[in-house]
């Protein structure tokens, strides 16, 4: 016996059992045995549950399944609301990389690498040190530009170019780093408006050493890593009132101006030191002037 057949069974005995019940509660009639009339409701009882339990069953299934699906969506709703409260800085959401020798996976906020930053250089010189670590991300937009700057006519553009691709490599075998390059198109115009749309995408930072694009970073709301700002705050601090000793190399941009630079490379505006042009002097610091295009000392001749 299947047991569809088993169950049209029990439906048909259920239906019997509930035809002689309620028969039980009637009167009897006139003129009619009453044992007839019981045999031929419970028969017929008993033929409608038989005959009725396939589409009962359907009917039954179907509600059983409609129940369920509003469970689990209702389930779903709840822990992506619940999901959603929590504050940003718990959600650790990665974003996928192109890079086979890199892996897919990689951290959230990643630094992002400019073609200024890459032609300057200094960024692996801070790389080896340590104090960089994390996901440096390269977008192949960056590296189209650095590239163009490699094909150039000018002998010095070409070997900055060519000498930024060799950093890239260089910077790929620092331990603390991981170099991963982004290869998604980008929304957008200028290298500088498409490095802005990434980082908000990614929620990025960018490492440049470009004033402009510190300055519209800056304005958009994006976090700039600045390797002149880093520079300028290693560097030894002359406060007013200290003495250095500078050698006088050119005239300054006003008349009596003349300008030196510190070993750093910091320059050294000394008024009325423009007829110690080639000679080494000492000065006196009367003021320091800081962006970050770079660090400017002022100073008169002691």
């Amino acid at each position: 016996m299947t047991i569809k057949l088993f169950l049209r069974l029990v439906l048909a005995v259920f239906a019997a059992t509930l035809a002689i019940i309620y028969l039980a509660l009637l009167p009897p009639l006139d003129g009619i045995s009453p044992l007839l009339v019981k045999l031929l409701v419970t028969v017929l009882a008993g033929a409608v549950g038989f005959m009725i339990f396939p589409d009962l069953a359907v009917r039954i299934t179907n509600l059983a399944l409609s129940l369920f699906n509003l469970l689990v969506i209702r389930l779903t709703a709840e822990i992506l609301n619940q999901t959603m409260r929590l504050p940003r800085e718990n959600l650790r959401i990665p974003f996928l990389s192109h890079t086979p020798s890199t892996g897919t996976l990689s951290l959230q906020k990643p630094m992002i690498l400019d073609t200024s930053a890459i032609i300057d250089g200094r960024i692996l010189d801070i790389g080896k040190t340590g104090f960089l670590f994390g996901t440096i991300l390269i977008p192949s937009f960056v590296l189209t530009e650095l590239q163009q700057v490699a094909d150039s006519a000018d002998f010095l553009k070409r070997a900055r170019g060519r000498r930024g691709f060799d950093l890239v490599e260089e910077l790929k075998k620092v331990k603390s780093i991981r170099v991963e390059i982004w290869d998604r198109e980008v929304a957008g115009g200028q290298v500088d408006e498409k490095l802005l749309r990434l980082a908000k995408s990614l929620h990025g930072r960018i490492l440049t050493t470009d004033f402009n694009l510190n300055r519209l970073a800056s304005v958009s709301n994006v976090a700039v890593l600045n390797v002149n700002d880093l520079a300028n705050a290693v560097k030894t601090v002359a406060v007013p009132g200290g003495n250095l000793e500078i050698k006088i190399t050119h005239l300054g941009k006003d008349q009596g101006q003349g300008v030196g630079y510190l070993p750093d490379g910091t320059m050294v505006v000394v008024s009325n030191g423009a007829e110690q042009v080639g000679k080494t002097i000492n000065v006196e610091v009367t003021k320091n002037l800081q962006s970050p295009a770079g660090r400017m000392i002022f100073a008169k001749i002691i």
